[in-house]
């Protein structure tokens, strides 16, 4: 037997709340990336909430502040009423990263 396939809009993930697999808030699908000589979904831009852990990590460097960031679409694990994705450990709250530790798989970084 084959896997089944699932189709949605694109349009009907934007605006959808995103959380990593240990349950910290990301923010909100802002638009998805399309890589045109592949035919395929590259990623989404991920609009970063104030209050999230993303943000605030990614915007304490030299570069100011982010208030965006591309998630690959390798990293989403699940699109329905919220997306859901990995993150890096070394982006990660160490309460989360702690219960992160528990997958047995990797977990890949982002591009931003």
């Amino acid at each position: 037997m084959g896997e089944t396939m699932t189709v949605t809009n694109l349009t009907n993930l934007t605006g959808k709340d995103v959380y990593t697999r240990g349950a910290e808030y990301v923010g909100k699908v802002e638009d998805a990336m399309l890589d045109t000589e592949k035919g395929s979904i590259s990623g989404f831009t991920i609009s970063m909430a104030r209050e999230s852990f993303l943000y605030k990590t990614l915007s304490q460097g030299d570069q100011g502040i982010k208030k965006s960031v591309l998630i690959p679409y390798k990293e989403i694990l699940a699109c329905k009423d919220i997306v859901l994705v990995t993150a890096p450990k070394q982006l990660l709250p160490k309460q989360a990263e702690e219960e992160e530790d528990h997958d047995e798989s990797p977990i890949p970084g982002l591009v931003d």
